[in-house]
């Protein structure tokens, strides 16, 4: 996946929050992103989850789409490979 710091991204239900949300990627793991959920996208009871973090979730790759600032899918980019030496 073709994810990047300050990407805005969508996510649908996790284990973690029952309500799908959107939010900004602040730094990127090998398996996950550190994800900036944005301002009243999850209900009171989950957003006291994560007041601890900054309104901070770690989330999988695998559960984030990109979208724009409309909040519609992008196409992701297909990733330039390098070929072997």
């Amino acid at each position: 996946m073709a994810l990047h710091e300050d990407n805005r991204v969508f996510c649908e239900k996790t284990e973690l929050f029952s309500d799908a949300f959107y939010g900004t990627i602040t730094k990127i793991y090998e398996h996950s992103a550190l994800v900036k959920v944005e301002p009243d996208q999850l209900s009171k009871k989950e957003t006291d989850k994560i007041d601890s973090f900054g309104d901070l979730v770690v989330i999988r790759l695998s559960e984030l789409q990109l979208v724009d600032a409309a909040g519609k899918p992008l196409k992701e980019p297909a990733e330039e490979l390098e070929a072997a030496e």
